[in-house]
């Protein structure tokens, strides 16, 4: 069993947005273990009611399936590139972003087929199809990031609504990357790789977004990725700019900052309803075998 101990800031409270962090942090630990490797370019994990974790292995075109003692084994394989990964309301399909096709897909728990449900908008296909959130009504949204974007090109969030309709709901630039639905749902927040920050919006009834606005700015080169939240609604964004954890409060405070990689923290998941316990993506390059998942212990300091 590979564990570490890290040390972690424990950040006091500032300006809410700010995503300041103080003078003087106060130390704590945390018990990062290795719980998978050998993975090409792992990243959306989420947890299956069966109480396991499944994650894509992006560049190797396959869901995986974390195993208990550790190690992984394949749990979907159509030769699709998938990235992130949001579990429906009924508990009966996931959502999955289609990196290789740029596609939003359906997939089945049980007989794990697939169905497009997106892969144009108005006759323009899509960017970079990457990360997916879900509200209580059932309205996906996705986020279509574009690095190296002209003039003239459209970044944003997608809404595909519960009754099967698509819809621009936010034209956002700077790669927007990772997104989360408050537990309140109040807001949903999308954080930008090319911004270093994350953005909130009112979230209305039938998936609408207005009042879009900057919440956090967070460090120089955080580079944030994929996001995940927790009932009280403290944001767990990884950062892919320099492998760490950030853990905001609702009110845009930084409450904590976990190092687990030197780089590429791509995405978080908590196990289930135990928010003690968060897995975390990371790593990884097309062609080698350099990603890993990793699994953090916040009993101790949770906030």
């Amino acid at each position: 069993m590979n564990i570490r101990f890290f040390s972690i800031a424990l950040l006091l409270p500032m300006a809410a947005g700010t995503g300041a962090l103080c003078e003087d942090p106060k130390p704590s630990e945390a018990a990062v273990e290795k719980m998978a490797d050998n993975l090409v370019f792992p990243e959306g994990p989420v947890w299956h009611p069966d109480g396991y974790l499944l994650f894509s292995d992006v560049h190797d075109s396959k869901i995986m399936k974390l195993l208990p003692g550790g190690g992984a084994e394949v749990w979907f394989d159509k030769g699709k590139k998938t990235n992130g990964l949001i579990l429906s309301n009924d508990k009966k399909k996931i959502y999955a972003c289609c990196y290789s096709e740029f596609e939003l897909l359906e997939i089945d728990l049980k007989t794990r087929e697939y169905r497009v449900l997106a892969r144009e908008y108005e006759g323009r296909r899509f960017n970079n199809v990457n990360d997916v959130a879900i509200d209580a009504e059932g309205n996906v949204f996705f986020t279509d990031p574009k690095w190296g974007a002209k003039a003239g090109d459209v970044q944003g969030v997608y809404c595909y609504s519960k009754d099967g309709k698509l819809s621009l709901a936010a034209k956002v630039d700077l790669q927007p990357n990772g997104l989360v639905v408050s537990p309140d749902q109040k807001w949903l927040y999308v954080d930008r790789s090319g911004g270093h920050d994350i953005w909130r919006f009112k979230l209305g009834k039938g998936g609408i977004l207005s009042e879009g606005a900057q919440w956090v700015k967070l460090e120089p080169r955080a580079e944030p990725d994929g996001m995940t939240i927790d009932k009280k609604g403290n944001l767990y964004v990884a950062q892919a700019g320099n492998g760490k954890v950030c853990i905001l409060s609702p009110e845009g405070k930084t409450i904590q900052l976990i190092q687990v990689v030197p780089r590429l923290a791509t995405n978080c998941e908590f196990k289930g309803n135990d928010e003690n316990t968060l897995y975390v993506t990371c790593g990884g390059k097309q062609g080698a075998k350099l990603g890993s998942v990793y699994k953090i212990t916040l009993s101790g300091f949770k906030p």
